[in-house]
């Protein structure tokens, strides 16, 4: 069966005007008037969309030696044939036109398309080299030839979609599902039943479109078709509509036309418009109401919205956009719709439609202006990003026919599509897809030097596996790595050579993807850094989500890092400075210490926090709190051991606490009960020295009476087993 464009979307692109198809026509030689008489009889049918009636009028016309070059009859006969399918006979006429010396550019990006339509990448690829050639702006031709090998990327993960044809497709079309009250969808057929159904449209000789519903079943395949309410369907097109199952509203693309009034434009058109109807607990439907964007002049259709309900997509030829047909959209205000915006960053100067939102940023949309395999492709984009980047949606959900209208549930594994591919039962079918994430992705990228931009060689490139094992590998003289991964939803990659400091990237997986590119990751020569971890006190797990703050000796802010599920932070200093570190979490006590680049020898530093919450009955460990043998006078060292515990009282002025002090069983138990108390006091008296009021703490020593260990008396132990009992703490005893 022979595929065709269905119109009810392809009446969304742009037409030339009356104006100019008329300066066109008094400008042709003088011909016959038989002819004349053809090709005003071809006009007709083709302005009223009988595409099949006007390819064949306009054939006869061409089959006249004088007319067999006209670039009127040429376009409009190719345009039939491309809204009609028949592809072989448009490239044809199209390479004909290509051959003329005023073939313009529009001409050639429609024969590139009807060489993709048919496979021929290669032959379109030439197409496209040739309009760059006289047009180097364009920004569609040069996308594709910037991308050579478009066809065989989009294609090489053909294995990670399963698809199959809906039972519930007719032969006739089947297109644009949407969600409808949680367990069903809502899609346009052409089958015939109900308003306008023994009605045929010009385009397609079929019926007019209407409405219908369907089951979604426990395994997400799609059972039934049940024709709605006359509310909803009229004796023209109904189409695209999404449902706000919150709002019990449903949006939904039809012919403007309203209460028996058709609202045609200018030129005697009569396009798409959104309508709104409220659905009622008994089941029935209040009356239509008119979008408040809807003009005669242009058409909106394909509206959808997203979770929040305070933003709308639609699709739209209006004024303002960038080509053919936008994406828009409008906020909602206090009570209305705002006016439409351009989304920029989406549109081509081709056209994009079918917008669909997963949540409140994930936009899926068709465009035959993006790079794709032919005809409409399905691509998906992060609109939260700063820069978002569209990714087409791969091999098979894309194919060299039209693919448009996906839409999935939540997980984005599953969901349903229209395409008028072959294997179909009509002319475009309802398709069912689920998505499988692949065992494994190649991960490829570069190692440079983070100021000079030059690669790096010989650094040490490592990926952690789920179950802790890593995969390593050394790039090469061009600073290249590649390495075969186990597929998880984000990936930690670092790199590491001598004298740079180590860096790592986190790079997000595409489950429709087997290959990971560009995962480049930066180096930073090594002058100073400080290094560490940031973890929990109680269970030393990463404390996922931390912020950890470099700032300078005037405690200014210089540098932010989130702490991702590997616990880690590094910050690079500079020679001969002060800095301090601070580690944060919402619910914990905020921890700091001091890190100084005069004269230290230490080029690389390591500094852990553990981050505890401010609860009585907390005990905390002071690191790194030593005394000269039997003494107890504050070390230097000691001091600014300390001072990270002022820090603490400061931060929080209502906190009491216990310092305590402990000692290993070595030695008599009177004597190791005298030096712990001693201790405690002289740290108390350090912290009092800082301007922490007295009444904030309590001294207290316990020489060996709390050992962490098995080393008591006469038990043979290293000086490590030993060192571990020989230490400082503090208790919260109020907060």
């Amino acid at each position: 069966m022979m595929k065709t464009f269905h119109p009810y979307y392809t009446m969304m692109k742009k037409h030339s005007s009356l104006l100019f198809l008329l300066f066109l026509f008094f400008m042709m030689p003088l011909a016959t008037t038989a002819q004349r008489a053809k090709l005003k009889i071809a006009d007709k049918h083709y302005k009223a969309f009988d595409y099949i009636t006007a390819a064949e009028v306009y054939q006869d016309i061409l089959s006249n030696e004088k007319w067999a070059k006209d670039t009127l009859v040429l376009r409009r006969i190719a345009e039939s044939e491309l809204k009609t399918g028949q592809w072989g006979k448009a490239e044809g006429h199209l390479r004909i036109l290509a051959g003329i010396p005023d073939v313009r550019v529009s001409d050639l990006l429609a024969l590139a398309d009807v060489l993709k339509f048919q496979g021929k990448y290669a032959d379109a690829q030439m197409v496209y080299e040739q309009i760059v050639s006289s047009e180097p702006g364009n920004t569609i031709a040069r996308a594709h030839t910037e991308n050579p090998d478009y066809a065989k990327y989009i294609m090489r993960d053909s294995s990670i979609y399963t698809l199959k044809n809906s039972s519930i497709n007719s032969s006739s079309s089947d297109f644009a599902p949407g969600f409808f009250e949680g367990s069903k969808i809502i899609f346009a057929s052409a089958r015939g039943e109900g308003a306008g159904g023994k009605k045929f449209y010009n385009w397609n000789q079929q019926p007019y479109l209407n409405v219908y519903t369907s089951g979604i079943m426990l395994d997400s395949t799609l059972s039934g078709a049940t024709l709605m309410s006359s509310t909803i369907n009229s004796r023209f097109h109904e189409g695209t509509m999404t449902y706000d199952v919150i709002g019990k509203t449903m949006y939904i693309t039809r012919n403007n036309y309203v209460s028996g009034k058709r609202n045609k434009s200018e030129s005697g058109q009569l396009n798409l418009g959104i309508f709104t109807t409220k659905y009622n607990s008994d089941g029935t439907w209040e009356s239509l109401e008119s979008f408040p964007h809807n003009s005669p002049e242009n058409s909106l259709a394909h509206p959808a919205l997203n979770d929040s309900r305070n933003r709308i997509y639609f699709t739209s030829d209006m004024k303002g956009g960038k080509g053919g047909t936008d994406i828009w959209y409008s906020e909602w205000t206090e009570s209305s719709w705002g006016a439409p915006k351009n989304l920029a960053d989406v549109n081509t100067p081709g056209n994009e439609m079918f917008p669909f939102m997963v949540a409140d940023s994930i936009l899926y949309f068709s465009s035959d202006g993006h790079v794709g395999l032919g005809g409409l492709d399905m691509f998906f984009t992060d609109l939260s990003s700063a820069e978002p980047k569209i990714r087409n949606m791969g091999y098979p959900a894309n194919s060299h026919y039209d693919d448009f209208g996906v839409i999935c549930f939540k997980n984005e594994t599953t969901g349903y599509f229209t395409s008028n591919r072959p294997g179909g039962k009509g002319y475009d079918d309802i398709w069912e897809f689920k998505l499988h994430p692949p065992d494994s992705v190649n991960v490829t990228g570069l190692v440079t030097d983070e100021l000079s931009m030059l690669p790096v060689s010989k650094a040490l490139v490592t990926i952690e596996n789920p179950d802790g094992s890593v995969l390593q590998t050394l790039t090469d003289d061009q600073g290249a790595y590649t390495l075969r991964s186990p597929w998880k939803t984000e990936l930690i990659i670092g790199a590491e050579k001598k004298d740079y400091i180590p860096n790592t990237i986190t790079a997000t997986l595409d489950p429709r993807s087997t290959v990971f590119e560009n995962a480049n990751i930066p180096l930073r020569k090594l002058e100073f850094a400080i290094q560490g971890k940031v973890l929990y006190s109680e269970n030393n797990q990463p404390a996922v989500g931390a912020t950890v703050n470099l700032m300078d000796a005037q405690e200014n802010v210089l540098e932010s890092s989130k702490i991702g599920n590997d616990g880690k932070y590094i910050f690079p200093l500079e020679t001969g400075k002060k800095y301090i570190v601070e580690a944060s979490k919402e619910d914990y006590i905020k921890l700091s210490t001091e890190v100084s680049t005069i004269n230290n020898p230490t080029k690389l530093m390591t500094y852990d926090f553990k981050l505890f919450k401010p609860e009585k009955g907390t005990v905390v460990r002071l690191d790194n709190i030593y005394y000269d043998y039997a003494k107890w006078d504050i070390r230097p060292d000691a001091a600014a051991e300390l001072y990270k515990l002022v820090r603490i009282l400061q931060d929080n002025p209502t906190m009491i606490i216990e310092l305590s002090s402990h000692t290993d069983s070595r030695g008599s138990d009177s004597y190791n009960l005298g030096l712990s108390d001693k201790r405690a006091n002289s740290a108390v008296k350090y912290i009092i020295s800082q301007g922490i009021d007295k009444s904030r703490l309590v001294a207290k020593g316990y020489g060996e009476t709390k050992l962490l260990n098995t080393c008591k008396d006469d038990v043979d132990c290293t000086d490590e087993e030993h060192q571990y009992n020989r230490r400082t703490e503090f208790k919260i005893l109020d907060i």
